[in-house]
């Protein structure tokens, strides 16, 4: 990736970030929420896909975070909790200096419902929920 590309990339996440939360874009502070994210991973699986973007706090600020492989490895593992099993795309976003964003991807699932620990979520407006036995 060139630098180029990431300016590119920033840019994107900035446009994203300014149109605030949505049914498809949820911001997380840091990965120390990764248990709510992977709930709003399976809410996106079940409804239209959408993003999940860690160090961008609720009210639209983009701060960053220190992010380690292990961090990676720590969301995943929080993500492979899903039945069934889901991949959403995770990627590092270089902001300046050591700090960097971490953006899932997600894609809408084909095998509806996703349940994440036993339950299965929705996203309705900017929240997620989680669903009623009649849904």
């Amino acid at each position: 990736m060139s630098i180029g590309d990431i300016s590119l990339i920033i840019e994107d996440i900035i446009d994203m970030v300014s149109k605030g939360e949505s049914e498809t874009l949820e911001f997380k502070a840091s990965t120390g929420m990764r248990n709510e994210a992977a709930k709003t991973v399976c809410a996106m699986l079940n409804q239209r896909g959408g993003h999940v973007l860690f160090g961008v706090s609720p009210d639209c600020q983009v701060v960053g975070q220190q992010v380690s492989d292990r961090t990676i490895e720590q969301l995943s593992a929080q993500i492979m909790r899903i039945e069934p099993p889901a991949f959403p795309e995770i990627n590092r976003i270089p902001l300046s200096g050591s700090l960097e964003i971490i953006s899932v991807w997600v894609p809408p699932g084909t095998a509806q419902p996703y349940q994440y620990l036993g339950a299965s979520y929705l996203r309705v407006g900017n929240t997620t929920r989680k669903m009623t036995s009649e849904q």
